[in-house]
């Protein structure tokens, strides 16, 4: 009978003691707090071309100032490498960069488009408003920005392309795009993902 009762007392006080334990290992992993921040991506353009594109570096700046030119009726386009994601966010694209033209008061605008997997561009996600260029001979810095609709359908091999364009219907006139450094009051040229 005393045995009995020592291992009734024993198998209580085991309990007993477990019950402490997970109680303060409970206590101690409850007071755990913690937060996440998600920043977007920052685009920066590249002045470096590969193929009829140049790039757009993922949270990366380039490593030197560039200075792209053309000419009205032509486009320069920036792509992403694939993004690796199968949607991104609805999302509101802000393109800072430092342009000038010839004459003054011409006009840019902006695209975004999906970038396919075989390396041709895809739809359209959306397309800004314009921009008049005002600078002759100093560069300034501008914004364009334009949003998608809805949340952006990708497969994981897709990215984006920036297209820039000028709208002065007339061949002749001139545009100069830099890719801009931190020296710049504004920093480099940038497109700015904001969540909507």
């Amino acid at each position: 009978m005393k045995t009995s009762r020592k291992i009734v007392v024993s198998v209580l006080l085991g309990i007993l003691l477990v019950g402490i334990v997970s109680a303060s290992l409970l206590t101690y992993f409850g007071q755990i707090t913690g937060s996440v921040e998600v920043k977007a991506p920052v685009f920066y353009l590249d002045g470096n071309l590969g193929g009829s594109y140049y790039s757009l570096l993922i949270n990366e700046k380039p490593e030197s100032e560039e200075e792209i030119y053309w000419t009205d009726g032509e486009t320069i386009k920036f792509k992403t490498d694939a993004l690796g994601v199968d949607y991104f966010y609805e999302t509101t694209f802000n393109l800072i960069f430092y342009a000038k033209a010839n004459p003054s008061g011409n006009l840019v605008q902006m695209r975004v488009t999906k970038l396919n997997e075989d390396g041709s561009q895809g739809e359209e996600i959306c397309i800004s408003g314009t921009q008049n260029i005002t600078a002759i001979t100093n560069y300034r810095d501008y914004s364009l920005s334009c949003s998608s609709s809805d949340e952006i359908d990708l497969d994981e091999e897709q990215g984006f392309v920036l297209e820039i364009f000028g709208l002065s219907e007339n061949e002749t006139d001139q545009y100069w795009l830099s890719t801009g450094d931190d020296s710049r009051e504004h920093g480099a040229s940038r497109i700015e993902v904001i969540a909507i």
